[in-house]
């Protein structure tokens, strides 16, 4: 797509970050769609002349734009918009929780509660039948995993559950949300499932909030999901523990899932 002929932006204060504000205006053309995903940024020599500022202040902009997955630099065809999702409000969060070495697991779990609780019940009022079909089949892949003794799948497999659910509601900012503390959750769930029959129990949970879920009963789901986050919340609390964050996280490599 070739770019809009003309998108003025106004000159920078000098006593403000001059980059910095050049992000701000250019986020807020991206985002309210004056750039339309596709569409390609004027070049650095035109944005400097319609800001007021240098080219080197304009490249470090654009620098900062691509970091944050709202452009991507395309040899020959210079800066394109990306299509903004729900991914970005996810990496924003992540972010976020890599800034501490350690969680308390409460704060985690006020989260977990305040999402999936009344996910649950969401779930139980929109799910399809292939939204079930596919919960099914996770937790049928989770009693497998048990039982061939492999702790990391079984783990695994308890995510995505919770992350599926989500999916049965029909909204992006939720598993956007749960994606946020992804790899926390992912580093307690490794922890916890050394505890014996804790992954047993959380696959009970998980059969009783589908029961819920597939039968329609928003009330019943709800609170199948509260006890569950509770057992979650006492389990890890009683053992004194935080939260890591662990260090691939850290770097910004995600653990790759063993589900689609």
């Amino acid at each position: 797509m070739s770019p809009p002929e003309s998108v003025p932006f106004g000159g920078i204060a000098r006593n403000l970050n001059l980059a910095d504000k050049v992000v701000e205006q250019l986020t807020e053309a991206i985002v309210s769609r004056r750039f339309q995903p596709g569409s390609r940024l004027p070049s650095e020599r035109d944005l400097g002349v319609q800001f007021k500022v240098s080219r080197t202040v304009v490249r470090e902009a654009c620098r900062s734009l691509a970091a944050r997955g709202l452009v991507r630099v395309s040899h020959g065809r210079g800066m394109e918009v990306n299509e903004l999702g729900s991914e970005h409000v996810a990496e924003s969060m992540r972010l976020l929780v890599r800034g501490r070495e350690n969680l308390d697991y409460a704060k985690v779990n006020e989260v977990r509660t305040v999402v999936e609780v009344q996910t649950a019940g969401l779930a139980a009022e929109r799910v399809r039948p292939e939204d079930v079909a596919r919960l099914e089949r996770i937790c049928d892949d989770h009693e497998r995993a048990l039982r061939d003794r492999d702790l990391a799948a079984a783990g695994e497999l308890d995510f995505q559950f919770h992350r599926e659910l989500l999916r049965a509601c029909d909204n992006e900012l939720l598993v956007a949300m749960l994606d946020s503390i992804a790899d926390v959750l992912r580093e307690v769930r490794s922890q916890s499932m050394r505890v014996p029959h804790v992954s047993e129990e959380g696959l009970k949970a998980h059969r009783r909030i589908l029961k819920s879920v597939k039968s329609g009963n928003a009330t019943s789901a709800r609170s199948a999901m509260a006890d569950h986050l509770a057992e979650a919340e006492r389990i890890w609390g009683g053992s004194g523990k935080k939260a890591k964050v662990p260090p691939s996280a850290k770097k910004g490599a995600r653990p790759r899932p063993r589900l689609a």
